[in-house]
């Protein structure tokens, strides 16, 4: 995929989107995806672009990374990563349809997985401090 033009805000942040994904109301079951390297478990999320709504940049990412698509059922605000200078914009997602095919599942061999609310915590120890934030918060609400 060609390289876009993301977004900073005034401080030199880049501005992000995250997806926290559930199939049903009961909220137990998470959607968590491989890493490029396939080294880990992730939640789907991405760079927002010129032009685009935080809304839409996380639409976007989900179906590029996850081959998903849903509608937003909270947005959990923002959390910020000050050693990578990034600021995310995490929403809760409701999973309407799944696809078999999908941009980063071809290009990269993505892979996705839906797992038990208690299994996703260990799942997201390993990997960025910011991907275990992220769940944090949405155990909070």
């Amino acid at each position: 995929m060609a390289e876009k033009m993301r977004l900073t805000d005034l401080d030199g942040y880049r501005q992000r989107a995250a997806c926290i994904c559930v199939r049903n109301e009961r909220e137990d079951e998470i959607l968590l995806i491989t890493s490029r390297d396939k080294t880990s478990w992730i939640i789907p999320g991405g760079g927002i672009e010129q032009n685009e709504t935080r809304i839409d940049a996380a639409h976007r990412e989900l179906y590029e990374e996850a081959g998903v698509r849903g509608r937003v059922i909270r947005d959990l605000g923002i959390v910020e990563d000050i050693a990578r200078k990034r600021r995310t914009n995490v929403f809760v997602i409701y999973v309407e349809h799944e696809y078999d095919d999908w941009d980063e599942r071809r290009l990269y061999g993505r892979q996705r997985h839906w797992y038990r609310l208690n299994e996703v915590l260990s799942l997201l120890k390993g990997s960025k401090q910011s991907q275990y934030e992220f769940f944090q918060r949405f155990l909070l609400t």
